[in-house]
């Protein structure tokens, strides 16, 4: 990816440009805003890039460490609800709608993104209210409830997957891909080998709140890793499990273990992996294509509309990665799948080749380009 803006952004004196950025609930909705402002920034030096989220999502660590102003409303979700649950979903779209009249009111940016998660409906329909451009990027090839309600107010939606199109009028839509962070690009090259006798790194993780399935599974394969003196792990479980898994391994494994709540520096641990397991989110995805990890994905059974399961066997068709079913997800069966792909060095770089050749680099700079020009720049 560049480091300086495109010709046409270069030598223009203009005002602050002011983009809002509404999304959150998980990393898989907070990433690519992030990915996208750090973009913007760099086309667009001065411009002022802010976030709206909530005060119980991810949002509310990840958006202040990045270093950006994070307005946080009240929210709640959209499917599910019953009784007193629709009621509050009712108010809290009231005051948080409101609250983003305010906002707005008060610091006016020209464009409006929204990277999904029910906070963005009030935000986006408030600027919609006042006349403000609005744009969408959607990351999966299943588009979540939020987002299909939002669109209506989206002069652009930028697709993860050029099969989610299908739900949204396809004049607006852009395929770019989906983006991600400066970290994940052009660093490890695909098929690259740890040094001799540094063993195997295996990195398993579930995403920002961590995955029941996968703890319980790598709780139940330590008995054979923890013997293992050829191997590394790093295993991600979220705050609730982490000391059981770890506990799983007894005090003194022969391979190196590290079991983490949550890693900060995906991108250092993605780069250092021979192999990954790890859930099919979107945004997963697109740092494994990035990074070029070959994986095993086990898609979360009751993501909506079951896209995890679509965006894995997706990647699986282009042989970037094998998917193991939840409900067979055990430890037995992933430490034999594991020991297969690892013991199969050229399948594993076939896989890395695949991978880079799914992702998108330059989509969060594209997604910025667009924005500024929708913003006047």
């Amino acid at each position: 990816m560049t480091n300086s803006p495109p010709d046409e952004f270069q030598g223009i004196v203009q005002p602050p440009v002011r983009v809002l950025i509404t999304g959150g609930g998980t990393g898989g909705h907070v990433y690519p805003g992030l990915a996208v402002a750090d973009a913007i920034e760099r086309l667009a030096p001065g411009s002022e890039v802010r976030f709206a989220g909530t005060k119980r999502g991810i949002e509310s660590v990840l958006v202040p460490r990045a270093g950006y102003r994070l307005t946080t409303l009240p929210a709640s979700g959209l499917r599910g609800l019953t009784g007193r649950a629709r009621l509050m979903f009712l108010v809290n779209f009231f005051l948080g709608f409101c609250r983003s009249l305010w906002m707005f009111l008060l610091w006016r940016p020209r464009v409006v993104l929204g990277t999904g998660g029910y906070v963005s409906a009030p935000v986006m329909l408030a600027a919609r209210a006042l006349g403000i451009t609005c744009a969408l990027q959607e990351q999966n090839a299943i588009p979540g409830s939020t987002n299909r309600l939002v669109a209506r107010w989206a002069k652009r939606i930028y697709l993860g997957f050029g099969a989610a199109a299908r739900y949204f009028k396809e004049d607006r839509c852009r395929e770019t891909g989906n983006p991600v962070r400066a970290a994940f690009l052009g660093a490890a090259q695909p098929g690259e080998s740890p040094p001799a006798g540094a063993g195997k790194n295996l990195l398993i993780f579930g995403g920002s709140r961590g995955a029941a399935t996968l703890n319980k599974a790598v709780a139940a394969a330590a008995s054979v890793w923890g013997t293992r003196e050829d191997m590394r792990i790093l295993a991600q479980t979220g705050p609730g499990q982490r000391q059981e898994v770890a506990d799983a391994f007894g005090p003194d494994p022969a391979c190196r273990v590290e079991v983490d709540s949550y890693i900060e520096d995906m991108a250092t641990a993605l780069l250092a992996a021979d192999l990954v397991v790890c859930r099919a989110g979107a945004m997963t995805l697109a740092e494994l294509q990035a990074t070029g990890r070959p994986a095993i994905l086990v898609p979360f059974p009751f993501a909506t509309d079951d896209h995890q399961l679509r965006n894995a066997e997706d990647c699986a068709r282009a042989g970037a990665a094998v998917v193991l079913r939840d409900e067979a997800c055990t430890g037995e069966a992933l430490v034999a799948l594991v020991d297969e792909l690892l013991n199969d060095t050229p399948r594993l770089r076939a896989m890395s080749v695949a991978a880079r050749g799914l992702a998108r680099p330059k989509a969060a700079e594209d997604i910025a380009c667009d924005i500024l020009r929708l913003a006047g720049v």
